[in-house]
């Protein structure tokens, strides 16, 4: 009986992909060997969106070149009355702290919150170990003005500012060094490496296939996509860095970010888990979008 258990827990956690600071900085030197030669062909492929609600949009697909399945969510920033929500410390320090977060899935959060589509964000560490509730952000994070995690400088960072009208638009930083929060500023979330510049794909030399989370934009920050890609048994291999780029090119998107991946990876729609990669792990940060009553 226990071996049977020790062969189910072994499967069970084999396409777990949660990093410590340290494994974390191991994966950036394989697979954070990037240039910025551009990708002269692009397998066509035709999406169907189906609308959610007004000004947000879901598509589900396989991708053949990965060999994956795929969820993605494009959101119109301008839909009147639109509201992005993230989640919140339990304890909260500034002034270059790390503030603690709550360990929560996705689908909690967004059950919670009550929003139309939620994704888990930045990466995380265990402070007081896997066993604990408490969870620390691996980059940059922050509300308005306000940085709650530290910056980290190797990574990439989705920021949404607003303007006199509070409309959102989203841009992509190479480098959260690059990160000054301003009276614009709404939200900024770290995640990994910059995945698309200028409709160019950012090669990189790993081939490791993992789920993965992702975000582009498009329309001049006016157009935001998250995707999320399975990994799931042999019906969903997961996606390569540049499988994912190609994916969110293919959707339209002419920036994009990797955001944490592995086990954390998770999409959810209307309370409903969309993504298949299992198990849904407890993660520190996720965000969603909701509409202003």
């Amino acid at each position: 009986m226990k071996l049977f258990l020790s062969i189910c827990i072994t499967i069970l956690f084999s396409n777990c992909v949660v990093l410590s600071t340290a494994e974390q900085a191991n994966v950036s030197q394989t697979e954070n060997s990037s240039t910025n030669e551009p990708v002269v062909s692009v397998t066509e492929t035709q999406f169907n969106w189906e609308e959610l609600t007004e000004g947000i949009e879901h598509c589900s697909f396989f991708d053949e070149t990965s060999h994956s399945r795929c969820n993605a969510v494009k959101i119109n920033l301008d839909t009147p009355n639109i509201n992005l929500i993230s989640s919140k410390p339990v304890e909260e320090v500034t002034d270059g702290g790390t503030s603690v977060f709550k360990a929560e899935t996705t689908k909690k959060f967004a059950q919670r919150n009550g929003t139309i589509v939620a994704v888990n964000a930045t990466p995380f560490n265990y402070p007081s170990g896997r066993a604990s509730k408490k969870r620390t952000i691996a980059g940059v994070y922050a509300i308005n003005s306000k940085i709650l995690a530290p910056i980290a400088g190797r990574y990439a960072a989705l920021v949404f500012a607003a303007d006199n009208k509070e409309k959102l638009t989203a841009s992509i930083l190479d480098s959260q060094n690059d990160f000054e929060p301003d009276s614009t500023t709404r939200f900024a979330f770290g995640g990994f490496w910059t995945l698309l510049k200028d409709g160019r794909i950012i090669m990189f030399k790993s081939q490791q296939k993992e789920p993965r989370t992702a975000a582009g934009i498009l329309d001049n920050g006016k157009t935001l996509i998250l995707l999320a890609i399975d990994k799931s048994g042999g019906t969903s291999k997961g996606a390569t860095f540049n499988e994912t780029s190609s994916i969110l090119l293919r959707l339209g998107a002419t920036e994009a970010i990797m955001l944490d991946g592995g086990s954390s990876s998770s999409l959810v729609i209307n309370g409903k888990q969309i993504s298949k990669t299992f198990p849904h792990v407890e993660v520190a940060l996720s965000f969603g979008f909701l509409f202003k009553d």
